[in-house]
């Protein structure tokens, strides 16, 4: 993904992108010095997420974007205005995945609402590879830290 993004950078002329390999629970950049942070179908698979999250709030400047994408199931309970998954999806779309590693979360939305200010965020359904007939939940969110 890394040689595909640097490609991509170098195509379009861009001089102010840098592109980073590292554990996203570990990552050290100076505080409030990037102005974008994106995570594209990986919170699931970082063990501690949370970490991953706190360091994107903690990098991102004043009024810099967070842009998540992922898939997820809601909590039991979802939130007034997020999508209500049943017991028979919020189960099965766990252990589906689980198989591969991937831990979907019914928390990844609400701590993204705690820990930046939402712009944007849409729950939807997608396609899965091999099983025409069912759609997974998946969700964008897009975020601001909060400038001062």
């Amino acid at each position: 993904m890394l040689k595909v993004a640097a490609e991509r950078v170098e195509e379009r002329g861009l001089n102010n992108v840098m592109l980073h390999h590292a554990d996203a629970t570990k990552f050290e950049l100076p505080e409030n010095s990037v102005d974008v942070v994106t995570f594209s179908y990986s919170l699931t698979m970082i063990p501690d997420w949370f970490e991953s999250i706190l360091i994107a709030r903690r990098i991102l400047k004043p009024g810099g974007r967070i842009a998540v994408t992922d898939f997820h199931v809601s909590r039991k309970h979802a939130a007034a205005g997020s999508r209500q998954h049943g017991w028979l999806r919020r189960t099965f779309w766990s252990l589906w995945f689980a198989a591969d590693n991937v831990s979907l979360s019914s928390d990844h939305l609400a701590m993204l609402n705690r820990q930046f200010e939402m712009e944007r965020c849409e729950e939807r359904l997608g396609s899965v590879p091999y099983m025409p007939l069912l759609k997974a939940p998946y969700y964008l969110f897009l975020g601001g830290k909060p400038a001062g």
